[in-house]
C-alpha cells in the first residue's frame, strides 16, 4: 500500500508541474493502482466504470442543483443583498466579519473559486467606501468561502468523501456547519491578528445608507431553507428522539434530501428575478452544467480510486492495529495536507485521501456514523493545509483583488495553515468528547 500512496504523490506532483487536469490525473492513478494491485486490465477497467458511474450517480444531482442555486444567487443579485443586509443589521464597523460570514454562508452551494470571482467586485466596493486595504477585505472573505468549502455539503468535496467513506451526510452537514464556522472565524482572527490597529474601521468615514437602502432579510432564504431542511431531516432521523414515529413528518425525510431541499431554495432565488433578466435564464443553466460537468469528472474519478482499491482485498493483508482513534485521525489529516501541498486543490486531496482511508475503516475502528464523520472533519482540514501558489484559489484571491503574490503567501496562505491545524484540533475534540 505504500508503494501506490507514494506514486499518487509523485503523480500529482507532475500532473501539477505539467498543467494536467486533475480527472485525468486521478484516472490514471486508478489504473495504477490496478496495476500495483495485480488486478488484470479488464477487470480494473470495469472497475473504474463502476466505481466512477456509482459516485456520479449518488452525488451527481447535488452537485447540479447546487451549482444552479450558486448561480441564480449571483445573477439575481440575492448575494449582494446578503452581504448589505449582514453590514446593516452588524454595522459599519464590523464589515470584516461580516465578510467572514457572508462567504461561509454563500459557499456551502457554490464553488470557493466562482464564489470569491462572484463577490470579488463587491469587496472592491467595500475596499473604497471604507477606505480599507483590500488585502484584509479580501481574506476575510476568502476564508469564509474556504472553510465552508471542506467541510460543508453540497460543496463536492463533503459530498463525495460522505459517499466513499459512507457517512450520513445530514450529520456530516451539521458537524461540518459547526466545524466550518470555528474554522471560519479563526481565519478572521488572524488576520486581525495580523493587521491589528488597521483593522479598525471609522463608521464616520462612511456612508451607512449605501447599506441599509438594499438589505433584504428574505434574500438569504435560498439558502437558509435548505440548510433547515436538510437539519429536520437529520433530526426526525436519529434513534434516540424517536420522532419518526409521528407519520406526518415523513415528508421532511423526502424534502430533507439534499438535491430536493437545493432544489427547493433555488426556487425562492426566482423572488428576486428580474422580468428583464427572464430570457438570460437559460444561459445560467448551461453555464451552470458546464460547470457540474468538471466538478462531476473530478468527483467521479476520485470513486473510481476508491473503488479500485476497496475491491483490490489488499487491505485484508494490512495490520493496522495500531492505528486506530486518535492516531488515525491524525494520519488521515497528514495525508491530506501533503496530497494538498503538493497538487494544489482541496477536492482532489479529499477525494483521493478518502479512497485510500475507506477501506481501511474496519482496522482502525472509524465504523459509527459519527466516527465516519469525524474522519472527514480531519481530511477536510488537511485538505486545506496549505493553499499557495499551486492552487487555483489562490490565485483567484490574488487576481481578483489586485493583490501581490507575497502579500497573498503572507496572509492568506497563513491563514490556511491555522485555519487546517483549527479543524484538526476540532476534529479531536469532537473524538473525545463524543465518542
Amino acid at each position: 500500500m505504500i508503494i501506490p500512496i507514494i506514486t499518487f504523490i509523485g503523480l500529482f506532483y507532475f500532473s501539477y508541474k505539467f498543467k494536467i487536469k486533475p480527472f485525468l490525473t486521478l484516472l490514471f492513478a486508478s489504473f495504477l493502482s490496478g496495476f500495483f494491485l495485480n488486478i488484470s486490465i479488464p477487470e480494473t477497467l470495469y472497475l473504474i466504470y463502476k466505481g466512477f458511474y456509482n459516485i456520479v450517480i449518488v452525488i451527481g444531482p447535488i452537485i447540479i442543483t447546487g451549482t444552479l442555486l450558486g448561480k441564480f444567487l449571483n445573477e439575481t443579485g440575492a448575494s449582494r443583498k446578503m452581504v448589505n443586509t449582514f453590514i446593516s443589521f452588524l454595522g459599519i464597523n464590523n464589515i470584516p466579519i461580516s465578510l467572514n460570514v457572508i462567504g461561509f454562508i454563500i459557499s456551502i452551494p457554490v464553488f470557493c473559486d466562482a464564489a470569491f470571482i462572484l463577490m470579488s467586485s463587491i469587496v472592491k466596493d467595500l475596499s473604497r467606501i471604507t477606505k480599507k486595504n483590500i488585502i484584509l477585505l479580501s481574506v476575510c472573505l476568502a476564508t469564509g468561502l474556504y472553510s465552508a468549502h471542506v467541510f460543508v455539503p453540497p460543496t463536492p468535496g463533503p459530498i463525495v468523501a460522505s459517499a466513499i467513506i459512507g457517512a450520513d451526510i445530514g450529520l456530516l452537514f451539521l458537524i461540518g456547519i459547526i466545524t466550518g464556522a470555528i474554522v471560519s472565524i479563526a481565519g478572521y482572527i488572524w488576520i486581525k491578528f495580523l493587521f491589528k490597529k488597521e483593522f479598525e474601521l471609522n463608521p464616520k468615514e462612511i456612508k451607512s445608507h449605501e447599506f441599509i437602502s438594499d438589505r433584504s432579510i428574505i434574500s438569504f432564504l435560498p439558502i437558509v431553507l435548505p440548510i433547515l431542511l436538510i437539519s429536520a431531516s437529520t433530526i426526525i432521523k436519529y434513534p434516540g428522539l424517536e420522532i419518526n414515529q409521528f407519520q406526518f413528518l415523513i415528508i421532511f425525510e423526502l424534502i430533507g434530501k439534499p438535491e430536493i431541499a437545493l432544489l427547493i431554495g433555488l426556487a425562492t432565488t426566482l423572488i428576486f428575478l428580474r422580468k428583464d433578466k427572464i430570457k438570460e435564464t437559460p444561459k445560467w443553466v448551461v453555464k451552470s452544467l458546464k460547470d457540474s460537468f468538471e466538478i462531476l469528472l473530478i468527483t467521479g474519478s476520485g470513486g473510481a480510486l476508491g473503488y479500485i482499491i476497496r475491491e483490490s482485498g489488499i487491505i485484508d493483508s494490512l495490520s493496522l492495529d495500531d492505528v486506530s482513534g486518535l492516531l488515525s485521525i491524525l494520519s488521515v489529516f497528514i495525508l491530506a495536507a501533503i496530497i494538498k501541498t503538493i497538487q494544489g486543490s482541496s477536492t482532489v486531496s479529499i477525494v483521493t485521501t478518502c479512497a485510500i482511508t475507506a477501506p481501511l475503516l474496519q482496522s482502525i475502528g472509524m465504523t459509527s456514523e459519527l466516527e465516519k464523520v469525524i474522519l472527514i472533519v480531519s481530511i477536510g482540514s488537511g485538505a486545506m493545509t496549505i493553499s499557495h501558489i499551486n492552487d487555483s484559489y489562490f490565485w483567484v484571491v490574488s487576481k481578483y483583488s489586485n493583490i501581490e503574490m507575497n502579500d497573498v503567501l503572507k496572509f492568506f496562505s497563513t491563514a490556511t495553515l491555522i485555519q487546517g491545524l483549527f479543524g484538526l484540533l476540532v476534529s479531536i475534540t469532537l473524538y473525545i468528547f463524543l465518542t
